[in-house]
């Protein structure tokens, strides 16, 4: 879901529309002409009167309600002139005077009379408890990200996704994909259906017979938030990373029956999700992708390119049901935004389908705000910084590899991010040469890159450019946990600046930091750098570590892997090292199972999963060794 840039709510009233030199504007003159304007649509607008002639009125209790978008509702207001007094709490308060007119030009009885039923209310009333949970949860998940077009659903609306999806499908032992949640619909989902199993009268067995829920969102924060809400009520969700632009994780794709999304309100944002929505799906012939999507009736235009974009995608609109979820925020667009039901068509497995050519740029601009909003312009990193890490490159010898979507520098190789993050290095760099040295370009990384990079990425020697203000490196300084499991295969080394006019600052928690700023300590300033900075790693040597950390330095060079066998092999490898036997297949494999609470995880990749599941994952497998050693010299006493 996303927003426009909005200026606050007015101090006061709108100002009344201009009269024409020489006119008499009447009491509600100007609002009978409005209204007149919008003819067969003026139920709505009659609304927001409506409601002041009832009670005192925030701007965004009565953009929420009318549906219609903020600069209409300021027009009505700016019809009501002196009669509109500015209350409490930036509320609107119509002139008790004036009540009666309005109501009376408005026809309040007929539209009061005339008010359409909720065929879901009944529903959502039977829920409240859950919608309190729900806004309890919405108050304290992580804060929306305005970056990634975050903006919260009303907790009343995501109840009302998850009453719907129960009766408008059969979930029992069905599979929801939720493609980016930051309104929190899975939990909504899940606990909804642990009440009903757990109500008066429910069938024997139904609890487990409930639907399962996974989230793919490339925000850390909230699928760390999702995951420990679940668990803390005893429910169950699945949460991995991805960033949609780059791909699915290949443990969902075919995997579910009905896939939900709120995306970024772009045409590329909403085709990208409804598209990984699609390749989501198990059953090509009965699954659905489900799309909240709205827009202003003040710009058609831009409805009809996002409708255009999902039609392209060879989806067929089964259903539009209007004004279906509602926002705290948004208001733009009403605070609104209808639900596309989505049939996918053989159009739409030919588009999928069709043979990837070779990995070039990903086009990452789907937004509509931030560095990555579709009016952004790419930026290539700064001479200074590029000349320190040519000078990264320069310092030792050995074959060289750069990472990035412009190839800055001249390296032997050059490889896309996407490639480096689907499937690693290209053979062709990571090939028997001598010591690889890496440099890599993460000006547009939006926080989680960097992690999926350090995983991606074998080689000796690796310099990273990220924005100064980076959110996992922080600014001047560094998260101190935030690359903590990864020190099995990364430690920060202190370069020297190649650059004359700066020099180094060693981040001794995550990362050597290079960076420009007018005072040379490391404050990530708009200095000389342009706001960047290169951080810097080598590899650790396997040879210098205990067989459970080797164990998890196993698993890090192999992210692409399953975990399961990845771990099973590197059991079995640690253990034969350290005790020249080695377990079967069958023990080893048994030896992870033991150690994860969820075996689903076993399917996953490694870097597909957050960065809290990525560093309890690995303090399970380095856990993992040790019985199986014990276990080993108890067979062979």
């Amino acid at each position: 879901m996303t927003d426009t840039r909005t200026p606050p709510p007015p101090a006061g009233p709108p100002p009344t529309p201009d009269a024409p030199a020489g006119s008499v504007t009447v009491p509600g003159e100007s609002l009978a002409t409005l209204l007149h304007g919008y003819r067969v649509h003026a139920r709505a607008p009659r609304g927001v009167v409506a409601a002041l002639t009832e009670r005192p009125r925030t701007l965004r209790a009565l953009i929420q309600d009318s549906g219609l978008p903020r600069r209409s509702v300021e027009e009505i207001l700016g019809c009501l002139g002196d009669d509109l007094r500015t209350g409490a709490g930036g509320t609107f308060v119509l002139r008790p005077a004036a009540v009666d007119r309005y109501r009376a030009l408005i026809d309040y009885d007929e539209l009061r009379a005339g008010t359409p039923l909720d065929s879901l209310a009944a529903a959502i009333g039977r829920n409240d408890a859950l919608v309190t949970t729900m806004h309890e949860l919405i108050a304290s998940a992580p804060r929306p990200r305005a970056e990634l077009d975050h903006v919260p659903a009303t907790a009343a609306t995501v109840v009302r996704r998850a009453v719907w999806l129960a009766t408008h499908y059969d979930l029992r032992d069905a599979h929801l994909l939720c493609v980016g949640d930051h309104d929190l619909t899975s939990l909504a989902v899940v606990l909804l259906a642990a009440a009903a199993a757990s109500a008066p009268g429910a069938a024997p067995g139904s609890a487990r017979r409930g639907p399962a829920v996974t989230v793919v969102d490339i925000d850390e924060d909230l699928l760390e938030f999702l995951d420990r809400s679940a668990r803390s009520r005893g429910v169950r969700l699945r949460c991995l990373y991805a960033d949609l632009r780059f791909g699915l994780p290949p443990s969902v794709a075919g995997s579910a029956d009905l896939a939900f999304t709120d995306p970024p309100y772009t045409p590329q944002g909403v085709s990208l999700f409804a598209a990984r929505g699609a390749q989501g799906l198990a059953d090509r012939e009965r699954g659905r992708v489900l799309v909240a999507y709205g827009f202003s009736d003040r710009v058609p235009t831009l409805g009809w390119k996002v409708q255009r974009a999902l039609l392209d995608q060879g989806l067929v609109f089964e259903a539009i049901w209007p004004a279906f979820h509602t926002y705290e925020g948004a208001e733009a667009v009403g605070a609104r935004a209808d639900m596309y039901v989505c049939q996918p068509t053989p159009a739409t497995w030919k588009h999928l389908d069709r043979p990837a050519p070779a990995r070039g740029p990903v086009p990452t601009a789907i937004y509509t705000r931030g560095r990555q909003s579709t009016e952004s312009r790419p930026v290539p990193p700064a001479q200074p910084v590029l000349a320190a890490a040519t000078a990264f490159l320069a310092a030792a010898p050995g074959r060289s590899v750069f990472v990035g979507e412009r190839p800055e520098l001249a390296a032997a190789a050059h490889a896309h991010l996407a490639t480096v993050l689907e499937r690693g290095l290209p053979t062709a760099a990571a090939g028997a040469g001598g010591p690889l040295s890496a440099v890599a370009d993460l000006s547009d990384d939006p926080g989680p890159w960097l992690t999926r990079l350090l995983l991606a990425v074998n080689a000796d020697r690796l310099a990273v450019i990220v924005t100064a203000d980076h959110p996992v490196l922080g600014a001047g300084g560094s998260r101190s946990d935030a690359l903590d499991p990864l020190r099995a295969k990364w430690v920060p080394t202190p370069e020297h600046d190649a650059t004359a006019d700066h020099h180094a600052t060693a981040d001794h928690h995550a990362a050597t930091d290079h960076q420009g700023g007018g005072d040379h300590h490391g404050d990530g300033g708009d200095g000389a750098w342009g706001g960047a900075r290169l951080v810097t790693f080598a590899a650790v040597d396997p040879a210098d570590l205990d067989p459970g950390m080797r164990l998890a330095r196993w698993l890090l060079d192999r992210p692409h892997g399953k975990i399961g066998n990845v771990w099973r092999d590197g059991l079995i490898r640690v253990v034969r090292t350290a005790e020249g036997r080695a377990p079967s297949q069958r023990e080893a494999l048994a030896a992870a199972r033991r150690a994860v609470a969820d075996p689903d995880l076993l399917a996953a990749r490694l870097i597909d999963l957050p960065r809290h599941a990525l560093a309890s994952t690995l303090a399970a497998a380095v856990t993992s060794v040790e019985p199986l050693r014990e276990g080993e010299a108890a067979a062979g006493g």
